[in-house]
């Protein structure tokens, strides 16, 4: 008996402890989270997804629109399940932000681009260059911007950024993360396995809306913006490749010749804040405000 004794006194220790340390840690982990709900937010946001953007169009420059099709090309002439990658001719552009809009911001949100274009056009424009090929974790290929015109950009972003994060607006951020950089340094390995099997079956399912597209962190800060110009991403797939999704590799693109890309200038004519849908009336983004520049 009191064998027996013993062990109920023990199970009822253990499991008044269990429930205590369950308690200290939910706890301490809303406190992280700012609030007792912040979990539930936190989980909340991370089903938040971009659906409008702020960009410098490029269709209207044909020479430089030309060596994004050129690039598109060489990637497919690598692995020929990427053409369904490529974005279109009449769609390329400067993406400056990322946004998730509520429906009750619409409003607000034309208030916070047209605040911010009166500012932008007090600015000093320059035209802008290209220099290098770069991914987003190899899901979307871009052409990133020479340095110079890199810091000019960036100004502009910084006043549309600052416009849309004091209306609460959701901005979503694209620099390249630490583990990124780091998957760079076996870039030879890699590259070496992707070309016997360059299928990703590990990849999230694309078919997956309560998931950010690739190339998108759910932040506000002004340093997770990288100003670019996607040329093709793998979220263009159709449903069939949805757990085969294929990865766009360095060594798809590292050979392309940029020497014509790089002799290329854009002078920025215009800023728009689009939609991510497609306008079936023009085959190109829903516009919801757009502004020249002078």
């Amino acid at each position: 008996m009191n064998v027996r004794k013993g062990i109920l006194n023990y199970l009822t220790l253990h499991s008044t402890i269990v429930r205590r340390n369950h308690h200290r840690s939910y706890h301490k982990e809303c406190r992280q989270q700012g609030s007792p709900h912040g979990m539930e937010k936190n989980s909340k946001m991370k089903n938040v997804r971009p659906n409008y953007f702020v960009c410098i169009p490029l269709s209207g420059n044909k020479a430089l629109v030309e060596e994004f099709l050129k690039v598109q090309n060489h990637v497919a002439s690598k692995f020929e399940m990427l053409k369904e990658c490529a974005i279109e001719r009449n769609k390329f552009h400067i993406s400056l932000l990322i946004l998730h809009v509520k429906k009750s911001q619409m409003e607000s949100s034309k208030e916070a681009f047209h605040e911010a274009m009166a500012e932008i056009k007090k600015l000093n424009h320059q035209a802008i260059s290209f220099d290098t090929l770069e991914t987003f974790r190899n899901d979307v290929l871009y052409a990133g911007l020479q340095e110079g015109s890199r810091k000019y950009v960036m100004n502009v972003i910084a006043l549309l950024r600052d416009s849309f994060a004091k209306r609460d607006i959701h901005i979503f951020g694209n620099r390249k993360g630490r583990e990124e950089a780091r998957g760079k340094k076996r870039a030879s390995g890699a590259s070496d396995k992707s070309a016997a099997n360059p299928i990703d079956k590990s990849a999230a399912n694309p078919s997956d809306k309560s998931a950010a597209p690739p190339g998108t962190h759910q932040r506000n800060d002004k340093e997770q913006i990288t100003p670019h110009v996607t040329i093709m991403k793998n979220s263009y797939l159709r449903k069939i490749y949805a757990n085969r999704k294929p990865q766009i590799f360095a060594d798809y693109y590292a050979d392309f010749n940029l020497s014509k890309l790089k002799n290329e200038r854009v002078v920025p004519n215009k800023i728009q804040f689009l939609e991510m849908d497609t306008d079936s009336a023009t085959s190109y983004y829903r516009i919801i405000a757009e502004c020249g520049l002078p």
